[in-house]
């Protein structure tokens, strides 16, 4: 009986865990820019996964670590401006749609159950439109008074800010070639 009883306390603790896990609000971003360049250029560009040095200033290097750029479960390490790292992982990877998913595996991340993705489309006229998303929530998603720095407001104004910044850059690289 005290057998039943143990296994019977570890399953509801065990089923309410992602109950507890689930109190930070799930919160998302989108912005978009439009790039005077055919959509296969820009897709060039976007979906070289070891690319980002090239447009976000943010990022001073990147390296894939396992599997191979352009392909889905490729890790790339990712070293910030300010000397942090992480490490992203391709999720998906759909050249025909001119679209890429990934998530932070690692380091020191920004956020947590983040994914973003990036979508490139036909803007009519030679032009392309990129769209830059993402879903994530906060670093300490499991308290409701979360230590400064891992408050809702500390990504979101982040990403926000990273998401222009680079979306803007992105523009200016690649109407310059």
């Amino acid at each position: 009986m005290k057998l039943a009883n143990g296994l019977l306390s570890l399953l509801l603790a065990a089923a309410t865990a992602p109950l507890l896990a689930a109190e930070a609000p799930e919160m998302k971003i989108e912005h978009s820019i439009v790039i005077n360049a055919p959509p296969e250029v820009v897709w060039d560009v976007i979906s070289d996964f070891n690319g980002l040095p090239r447009w976000l200033p943010v990022i001073l290097e990147s390296k894939i670590v396992l599997g191979k750029n352009r392909q889905e479960g490729a890790i790339r390490e990712l070293t910030r401006a300010n000397g942090t790292k992480v490490q992203e992982k391709l999720i998906s990877y759909e050249p025909w749609n001119m679209s890429l998913g990934y998530t932070y595996i690692g380091g020191q991340v920004g956020a947590t159950d983040y994914f973003p993705t990036m979508t490139v489309s036909d803007a009519g006229d030679g032009k392309s439109k990129v769209v830059w998303k993402a879903r994530f929530r906060r670093v300490a998603y499991w308290t409701d008074e979360p230590p400064a720095g891992q408050d809702d407001a500390t990504p979101l104004n982040g990403l926000n800010k990273v998401y222009l910044m680079g979306l803007e850059n992105l523009k200016r690289v690649v109407e310059g070639q």
